[in-house]
């Protein structure tokens, strides 16, 4: 962004949503509700990402991917299954002189999608908008070569035991695209199973958290899953569409 009267008037231009906060320059933050510097701070993402690849699966308006380049990433990567244009992210890539590459696609597909591994992988308020969250997991692991930081909604701390309650038709924040929220103990137990090791736990606010994190590296070996299941690997073919 050149400048603040340039960053104003993308604002004031702006007919796509916003959904994220964050600085267009040092001054001039976006309108969107969700803070997503505040987010990136909370799950310590690394200040210095030189030379990093990075995966941003949920961009909306790309705040997380832009964060990651103006922090030195290399190659970054933002995922939604939105069209550019309904959160700007097009728009706004122009506006920052931005190298980041956007894909449409679900999580479910990126691995014939993108070409990876990357070193740092986002999925931040992801997770509860699935309907198969482990078979998210089991998509990022192929695409992971480095961290992976997952964010999501959670109905229970990391001291309840490990489950996750259902949501039919919208009981979780009146939201009928909301299906899980697994206690921290069930994110900690999807994470692992899946062929990770959890280094990081968060979960917010304090007492009766509504919110959480892990951070996660790669494993070695195959998930761990695989050495207990009778099922074979799964992945998803794309649906017709129109």
């Amino acid at each position: 962004m050149r400048d603040d009267v340039s960053a104003e008037q993308v604002i004031g231009d702006a007919e796509f949503v916003w959904h994220q906060r964050f600085h267009l320059t040092d001054r001039i933050v976006t309108p969107g509700a969700n803070d997503i510097e505040w987010l990136l701070y909370r799950i310590e993402l690394p200040q210095s990402l030189a030379g990093k690849s990075v995966l941003d699966v949920g961009t909306t308006n790309g705040g997380a991917a832009f964060t990651a380049e103006r922090r030195g990433a290399a190659h970054v990567v933002a995922v939604d299954i939105y069209d550019p244009d309904i959160y700007g992210f097009d728009t706004l890539c122009s506006a920052l002189d931005s190298r980041a590459e956007f894909v449409k696609g679900s999580v479910y597909e990126l691995p014939r999608l993108v070409d990876g591994p990357f070193d740092e992988v986002l999925f931040l308020g992801v997770l509860y908008h699935l309907r198969h969250p482990l078979l998210a997991l089991d998509s990022l692991r192929q695409l992971t070569r480095g961290n992976l930081y997952v964010e999501t909604a959670v109905s229970g701390s990391v001291d309840d035991e490990p489950r996750a309650r259902f949501y039919r038709r919208g009981e979780l924040h009146d939201d009928p695209s909301n299906w899980f929220a697994p206690t921290v103990s069930c994110l900690v137990d999807w994470v692992e199973s899946s062929g990770f090791v959890v280094d990081r736990v968060d979960e917010w606010p304090e007492g009766r958290p509504e919110r959480a994190y892990v951070a996660a590296h790669l494993a070695e070996g195959p998930p761990e899953w695989e050495r207990f299941s009778y099922e074979v690997p799964l992945s998803v073919s794309p649906a017709p569409r129109g």
